[in-house]
């Protein structure tokens, strides 16, 4: 199991007081298996700070007509919960959905905002850190709206792949999941993904193996450095 300090809602802290501070907010790692649903978003439940110490999740919405859309996947590290999350419809439910066996943290909203009595620095430290993935988490959104606002499946795709070039400040770079998963990300169906994906590297713009991605023409090379 991941140590708590290699997260980074407990960077800059000692394992041991990490240890400590699950002890202020009375609670401790569970552990679940591939398939189960860790939690689910709810007006009336208590509100909780999650945070996945090991293995991978998603989080997964169902809307009142049963269609189901992956919003997020997260890693050893990720952070979810009302505190870090838009609002959805009241017809909808949005749950953590474990796609391998998972071990996730609970810290409770009220004691997270509330420090205890002891007024201890790793709180301070705690709360310093989930600023900054509050502040990521905004940023992160930001960039997958404006590869949502783009019309076509053509346009999403050569948006993001823009955003991964920019930050690589390359020409060549991976793809930080699937393309099963970047069919998620672009809310796109997979089968039509592909065919746009074997247009854009019939027509030379880009060289694709498997999460592998080369950009061939002058889309983006004014901005960065050829390889």
């Amino acid at each position: 199991m991941a140590q708590l300090t290699q997260l980074p809602l407990f960077s800059h802290m000692k394992e041991a007081e990490c240890l400590h501070m699950l002890e202020c907010f009375r609670t401790s790692p569970r552990a679940y298996q591939a398939g189960d649903t860790a939690y689910t978003y709810s007006s009336e439940s208590t509100r909780t700070l999650g945070i996945l110490q090991e293995g991978r999740a998603a989080l997964v919405k169902i809307d009142a007509g049963g269609g189901r859309t992956v919003l997020e996947r997260l890693g050893s590290g990720g952070v979810f919960g009302e505190l870090v999350a838009f609002s959805s419809l009241p017809c909808d439910s949005v749950s953590l959905v474990c796609e391998t066996d998972c071990v996730v943290v609970f810290l409770p909203q009220e004691r997270l905002t509330s420090p205890c009595g002891k007024a201890c620095a790793c709180h301070k430290q705690l709360l310093e850190n989930l600023l900054g993935l509050m502040s990521q988490k905004a940023f992160d959104l930001s960039e997958r709206v404006e590869v949502l606002s783009c019309r076509t499946i053509r346009e999403k795709l050569l948006c993001y792949f823009r955003i991964c070039a920019g930050q690589n400040q390359s020409l060549s770079f991976t793809l930080p999941f699937s393309l099963s998963d970047l069919a998620d990300y672009i809310c796109s169906d997979r089968s039509a993904m592909m065919r746009e994906l074997k247009r854009l590297r019939e027509e030379g713009f880009l060289e694709i193996s498997g999460r592998n991605v080369r950009f061939k023409t002058g889309l983006c090379a004014a901005s960065f450095p050829t390889q």
